[in-house]
């Protein structure tokens, strides 16, 4: 049987996590269930690939009064994946919708050809008192957010995937949030997924969603890739893989310094297929070798561009020679055996 003794702990931070540190459930907190969801949804199956997610999204933190602008010119450059989030402090959603409709309107793209995604965030300051009060913050929030990123070419709005930017405070909470959110799928939400989570967490949701077979299973995890972080988050990255779950991967490039910039593994991809920076070596690796969904919050038209190009010249070079198919399954495995596999 399924017990909440495994309640997750209290989060201070959505990036700033502590791993196995677990409090009490709260006993009189309601767990919310939406009748017509889980009278009318059957997801025994594990949820679909996503393949209209692209390997490379757009990251839109931290951009501030330069966020529409710079939305506007990834589209332009080649992006189809925007990432971004209902958090005033790094985020500025409007902003991205800003930006995402300038683009449409000068027929760049249609909403059709875009993976739009956007999280709500779980505030550190508040506790979740009653189950109204959880879910008429979500409901807000993703009301706000529909608004924000709605296209004149597509309506009534709708997201490609709502990420819980990190878990709740306790398990009670997080099922409460996740059966609310059922109610939006599949036409205002397509997708639900989770970020900032340590493995410990999915184990326990997971067990969860086992006993609850008319919920969704969690489409997609994103969380910080990094030596730090989990030891490359291997246990995440493992799971997803089990259950049918794509990976999102951020600070792929920044977290990793100084191991793209030393291993000379990464050196030989850059010569190897000609690529313009170790870089784009290291994402060529991760991103197409690996298969992590990479979250790419560049700058510069020139790094858009050349990121965007990754894929397309391993698939080149993969046909050039016969022997290059075997330089590369051994460049990847060599990265798989530094990051874990």
């Amino acid at each position: 049987m399924f017990s909440t003794k495994s309640s997750f702990s209290s989060l201070k931070t959505p990036t700033l996590l502590t791993p196995n540190r677990f409090v009490p459930p709260l006993h009189s907190f309601p767990i919310h269930r939406h009748p017509r969801t889980l009278a009318t949804m059957s997801t025994s199956e594990p949820p679909p690939s996503l393949p209209k997610m692209p390997s490379l999204i757009y990251g839109t933190a931290w951009k501030k009064d330069r966020t529409a602008d710079l939305v506007y010119e990834a589209i332009k450059a080649g992006f189809r994946g925007i990432d971004t989030a209902a958090m005033k402090r790094h985020y500025d959603e409007a902003l991205v919708g800003e930006g995402i409709r300038r683009a449409i309107s000068e027929g760049i793209v249609s909403r059709n050809d875009l993976w739009i995604q956007t999280k709500y965030t779980p505030s550190p300051s508040t506790h979740y008192t009653s189950t109204n009060l959880l879910t008429t913050s979500l409901t807000t929030s993703i009301a706000s957010s529909l608004s924000n990123l709605s296209t004149p070419d597509h309506q009534p709005p709708y997201l490609d995937a709502l990420i819980l930017h990190s878990p709740f405070e306790t398990l009670p909470e997080n099922i409460t949030a996740w059966t609310h959110l059922t109610s939006y799928l599949p036409n205002k939400i397509r997708h639900l997924g989770y970020s900032n989570v340590p493995p410990d967490f999915l184990d326990v949701f997971v067990e969860f969603l086992d006993l609850n077979p008319s919920l969704p299973r969690v489409s997609l995890i994103q969380n910080r890739f990094t030596a730090g972080m989990y030891n490359w988050d291997i246990e995440t990255r493992r799971w997803c893989k089990g259950n049918g779950a794509v990976y999102q991967g951020f600070w792929v490039l920044t977290g990793n310094v100084d191991v793209w910039r030393h291993a000379k593994v990464v050196r030989e991809v850059k010569e190897g297929l000609g690529l313009g920076s170790l870089e784009e070596a290291w994402l060529a690796v991760v991103m197409v070798g690996m298969g992590v969904r990479v979250l790419d919050g560049t700058t510069k038209g020139e790094h858009m561009r050349g990121d965007l190009g990754v894929g397309e010249r391993v698939r080149e070079w993969m046909g050039e020679r016969e022997e290059n198919e075997r330089k590369w399954e051994r460049w990847v495995g060599e990265v798989r055996g530094l990051v874990g596999g």
